[in-house]
């Protein structure tokens, strides 16, 4: 059985919402199909195995990495999400303080325009993401972040 992981990188951003007490991080993909097929796999992740990375990055920027641990997980498929080169200055630093200490769960979202938030679509139920961390980039050389590294050194799609 193979672990390695299919990174989809192909997504819009991300937003980030209160629902309910809960911290919400939604990933906004423009094609619908993909979102839907996103979706099927992470709705059947085991939440004891999830994990969110957010890598803040040189120059102002963040990536965020989640995925099932390949190792435990159940499915065939080992998808991941990972997308780079985000502002931070774009709600992450506002939203940080709020978001570190807490358990956040992860939704696929669709936007047919991604500028008109009336577009916009939950795809996925809430997934929650056990293991979560906000990293600096040079953290990478742990082995703890082995995933996180290959996504981040992955090439783009």
């Amino acid at each position: 059985m193979s672990f390695e992981i299919h990174w989809y990188k192909n997504f819009f951003g991300v937003s980030w919402m209160h629902e309910k007490d809960k911290l919400v991080i939604s990933t906004v993909f423009e094609d619908k199909k993909e979102a839907i097929e996103i979706a099927h796999e992470i709705d059947n992740w085991s939440e004891k195995f999830t994990r969110l990375t957010i890598i803040e990055k040189e120059d102002d920027e963040f990536a965020i990495c989640c995925f099932e641990d390949p190792q435990i997980s159940k499915s065939d498929k080992h998808v991941g999400l990972f997308r780079t080169g985000m502002r931070r200055s774009s709600g992450f630093e506002q939203i940080k303080p709020i978001i570190e200490g807490k358990m956040p769960h992860l939704q696929i979202a669709y936007a047919e325009d991604v500028r008109d938030i009336n577009t916009y679509e939950q795809i996925s139920k809430l997934v929650p993401m056990r293991k979560f961390r906000i990293i600096s980039e040079k953290n990478l050389k742990k082995q703890e972040y082995y995933y996180e590294k290959l996504a981040n050194n992955s090439p783009s799609e």
